[in-house]
């Protein structure tokens, strides 16, 4: 019998993907509350997750939970917004889900670092809404002891259903196509990036192992510098690259050693592979 995993978040960028390739091995639950102005797939049942029963999430061994403000972009603006969905509404769903939560930390946890971290790494005060939210939903697990699993994802990036196109390789790939240039400021910034494909089949390997031994993964494909990307992308397409006004921005590293270990797992570390996927998708949508 398959497990039967709720999937919240389930219309946005990572939620419509893993859907799509996970839905075949997992009797997969998807809602959304449809807050963002994204295109709605067919699939997706309109529920907000304040609104499930406890009897009704009792069938669930799993949460894969992807909802709430995404980025710094989002949640400086609506401070209260953030707080209320990344960590209010999250702690106050745990309460009543009774299975294994598998949530979406971020790597920006650790944007106060620079260099190389891991799950271990001593994490700095934050400076923004969003990395405090990220910060003290992880604090908040580890000293409550929760059933739950953190994700701390690097830059996603890949095709969906539902992309995000402002998103660093997404983004330079789509202007290498529509305006054969690749804009890029700190240059010498380190960048972690996930291929969205294997945020996918590490979560797929989460659920299938039931007892994992951590609460915390780092997820992260590869780390280079935004020069290193732009460079292979203005490679691809024959395009020049085009400087920008440097900015204040993160500049770190992750390490993927104890996911790959326990999991046996391999990343993607191959960027043209990942500039293909993009390639293809984009070339079908332009």
């Amino acid at each position: 019998m398959k497990q039967k995993i709720l999937l919240v978040g389930a219309n946005g960028y990572i939620g419509s993907q893993l859907f799509k390739k996970l839905k075949h091995k997992f009797d997969i639950y998807p809602i959304d509350n449809f807050f963002r102005k994204t295109k709605k797939q067919k699939f997706v049942k309109k529920k907000d997750y304040r609104d499930l029963k406890i009897n009704f999430l009792r069938k669930f061994s799993s949460c894969v939970w992807l909802s709430g403000h995404s980025s710094v972009q989002q949640s400086v603006p609506d401070p209260f917004g953030a707080i209320d969905n990344n960590l209010n509404g999250l702690i106050n769903f745990k309460k009543i889900f009774k299975g294994r939560l598998i949530y979406a930390s971020s790597g920006s946890v650790y944007s106060q670092i620079t260099g190389m971290c891991d799950e271990d790494t001593p994490i700095g005060d934050p400076t923004n809404i969003y990395d405090f939210t990220k910060v003290t939903i992880d604090k908040y697990f580890q000293l409550t002891k929760a059933n739950c699993v953190s994700l701390r994802f690097g830059t996603v990036i890949g095709a969906s259903d539902n992309i995000r196109t402002e998103l660093l390789l997404n983004n330079m790939t789509l202007d290498a196509l529509k305006k054969k240039k690749v804009f890029l400021a700190n240059p010498n910034v380190f960048r972690p990036i996930l291929f969205i494909d294997d945020l996918v089949n590490a979560v797929e390997k989460i659920i299938s192992k039931r007892n994992s031994k951590q609460i915390i993964y780092n997820l992260c494909s590869t780390n280079l510098r935004m020069i290193d990307y732009a460079k292979v992308v203005s490679k691809k397409f024959n395009c020049k690259i085009v400087k920008l006004k440097n900015t204040k921005t993160y500049n770190f590293k992750m390490s993927n050693r104890r996911f790959c270990e326990e999991f046996s797992f391999k990343f993607t570390k191959n960027i043209n592979k990942i500039i293909d996927n993009l390639e293809n998708f984009y070339l079908k949508r332009l």
